[in-house]
């Protein structure tokens, strides 16, 4: 075999790979997110993280050589119980961390709040570390279970 129809074929089969990834396996991997929806802790005191809503959204991006990458984009939304109403953190891009588990950050005026957050069974457990600006308050590290909304 001539080195021209060696590269033909592996470049056949590259095309074939990446065809492979970009159609049905990327496809594929869109739906295998089961932290997306909205999450709640009913039983929230004051101040107490009370809802997530966790989003996800599958993309494929082209590289500089044109390839086409499967990938994947997290947003996380988060409420604390408050009276009359609760108040929202934002919305905020989140990331997979080393251990698999979803990790946001967010920061407000009165405090800088971080979000891990690991799917165990039909619940999320998260763990909330706050990090008040005021000297006043104590800063906090907690874990929060919550369930999804409906479910």
């Amino acid at each position: 075999m001539s080195r021209h129809q060696l590269k033909l074929t592996a470049l056949v089969f590259v095309g074939f790979l990446l065809s492979t990834l970009t159609g049905a396996g990327a496809q594929t991997a869109c739906f295998n997110a089961p932290l997306a929806g909205t999450w709640v802790n009913s039983e929230a005191a004051i101040q107490d993280l009370v809802k997530l809503n966790i989003v996800y959204q599958c993309t494929q991006e082209e590289t500089d050589d044109g390839l086409i990458v499967p990938g994947a984009r997290w947003y996380v939304r988060a409420w604390a119980k408050c009276y009359p109403a609760n108040c929202a953190w934002g919305l905020v891009r989140a990331r997979i961390g080393p251990k698999g588990d979803l990790q946001a950050s967010f920061s407000t005026f009165a405090a800088d709040r971080f979000l891990r957050i690991k799917m165990v069974g039909d619940r999320i457990d998260v763990q909330l570390i706050v990090n008040y600006r005021s000297e006043r308050r104590r800063d906090i590290d907690v874990e929060v279970r919550l369930v999804r909304q409906g479910g």
